[in-house]
C-alpha cells in the first residue's frame, strides 16, 4: 500500500496564494527546488485540482533531455516519468501525457489506487487536499515555509479539519525557507 502525501509550498501564515491568486513570492530557489525534486523522485501518481494541474502542465513540455541539466530539467523529467490523475468537472480534456481525467473525487477509489500502487501517490492543490484530508486519506504532510506573510488568500490546510500530526523531520535552507515533515496520527 502507497501513502497519500500532501506537499505545499505556503507562506508563514499557512497561504499557498495571496488573495490576487498570486505565488510569486513562493518559488523556490535553486537549493529548495533540489531537495522537493529528491522527494518527488519517489512519486508515482499526482493527483491534482483543475487549478493545480493547469499550473503543473507546464512541465510537460519542458524538455528533459534538450535543455541544459538545471534543477527545472530534473524536476520535468520526474514530472513526466509519473502518472497524472486530474479531478475536475470544467475541463473537457487534459493534454499533458500519462493523464486522465476524472470528474469526481471518489475516496474509495484512491483508496482502491493507493492499496494497489507500491510507490508514492502526491496530491496537490489546497481544494483537493482538503477533500482527501477530510476523507481521512492524507498519510503525510510535507510543507515547505516560506519567510513571507500574505495575509490573506488561498490557505494551504483545509480548515475545517483536526487532524494529530508527528514531526519526522525538519530542514532550514540558506533562503529562510523551513521545510517541515509530518505523519498523520491516526
Amino acid at each position: 500500500m502507497a501513502d497519500l502525501v500532501h506537499t505545499s509550498i505556503a507562506s508563514l501564515d499557512g497561504f499557498v496564494a495571496d488573495e490576487h491568486g498570486g505565488f510569486d513570492w513562493a518559488a523556490p530557489d535553486e537549493e529548495v527546488h533540489g531537495f522537493v525534486n529528491d522527494l518527488e523522485r519517489a512519486a508515482g501518481t499526482y493527483l491534482y485540482g483543475r487549478r493545480m494541474y493547469e499550473v503543473m502542465a507546464f512541465w510537460d513540455t519542458h524538455d528533459p533531455v534538450a535543455d541544459p541539466p538545471t534543477v527545472g530539467a530534473d524536476y520535468a523529467a520526474v514530472w513526466q516519468a509519473a502518472d497524472k490523475v486530474v479531478f475536475s468537472t470544467t475541463l473537457s480534456a487534459v493534454g499533458t501525457a500519462r493523464t486522465r481525467l476524472e470528474r469526481v473525487f471518489r475516496p474509495d477509489a484512491v483508496r482502491a489506487l493507493k492499496d494497489a500502487s507500491d510507490r508514492t501517490l502526491s496530491i496537490g492543490g489546497p481544494t483537493l487536499a482538503a477533500s482527501a484530508y477530510a476523507a481521512g486519506l492524507v498519510d503525510e504532510c510535507r510543507l515547505f515555509l516560506v519567510p513571507e506573510v500574505v495575509g490573506a488568500g488561498t490557505r494551504c490546510l483545509p480548515p475545517d479539519v483536526r487532524l494529530g500530526l508527528d514531526l519526522l523531520e525538519e530542514r532550514r535552507f540558506r533562503s529562510g525557507v523551513v521545510y517541515l515533515r509530518y505523519r498523520v496520527r491516526r
